[in-house]
């Protein structure tokens, strides 16, 4: 049995139990996971990792906090479902690399992924297996995976929860979050967009590969000087 420390909270939207994960003393803010109504297989679950400058500082540059907000929606409407909430910044490498990956970005134009490789770090260096560990205590052996990011689904399918993905509709983007945007579909993320949006996105993606072509081809002619 997975050791959690659970209670109620009263939120804005209603009250829901916290479940806390117990048995990770190596992490100071363990993941856990807001439980809304009495989840059955089959309910939304979003898997959230923790972005500072979206979820606080509400950045233009990221979806993160729509993300958020709308998997609370979905799963209040649903009457039931969980919100698992992973301690993962920089997807996975921490706020300091995302600082760094977000310098870079400002400096020669290319996106966050892009950033990360040049910098030594992974693209996206997450780990699931403590969402698949609350997943399993609260009972849940099929879901609704409330994503864009087919990476995720994959990871808790080779778990053995039996995913559904259902993605996220995104609003219009801002011209920031939309180069973010094309980059995470170049990483193969999906995105449910009307058309109009998707040709925006496509002239965006088409500029964000310009502009990687134009900072690869740079950085061959440092290397060859």
């Amino acid at each position: 049995m997975t050791d959690t420390v659970q209670h109620e909270l009263d939120g804005a939207n209603g009250a829901f139990k916290v479940v806390v994960l117990g048995d990770r003393s190596d992490q100071p803010n363990p993941a856990c996971a807001m439980v809304y109504g009495d989840p059955v297989d089959g309910c939304p679950v979003r898997v959230h990792s923790r972005c500072l400058y979206g979820e606080i500082f509400e950045a233009t540059t990221c979806d993160c906090l729509f993300q958020l907000r709308m998997s609370q929606k979905v799963i209040r409407d649903h009457g039931s479902g969980v919100l698992i909430y992973l301690d993962q910044e920089g997807r996975g490498e921490g706020l300091l690399a995302k600082a760094e990956g977000y310098r870079l970005c400002q400096k020669t134009g290319i996106d966050t992924f892009d950033a990360y490789a040049e910098l030594g770090y992974k693209a996206d260096s997450r780990s699931y297996a403590d969402a698949v560990a609350l997943l399993k205590h609260l009972g849940l052996k099929e879901i609704s995976l409330l994503t864009n990011n087919p990476a995720k689904w994959e990871a808790l399918a080779l778990a053995g929860i039996k995913v559904r993905q259902q993605p996220l509709i995104m609003p219009e983007p801002g011209d920031l979050a939309r180069a973010y945007l094309a980059a995470k579909e170049l990483q193969g993320h999906m995105f449910s967009l009307t058309s109009r949006r998707r040709r925006r996105m496509d002239i965006t993606r088409k500029v964000v590969v310009s502009s990687l072509t134009r900072f690869t081809g740079r950085s061959k002619a440092r290397a060859g000087q």
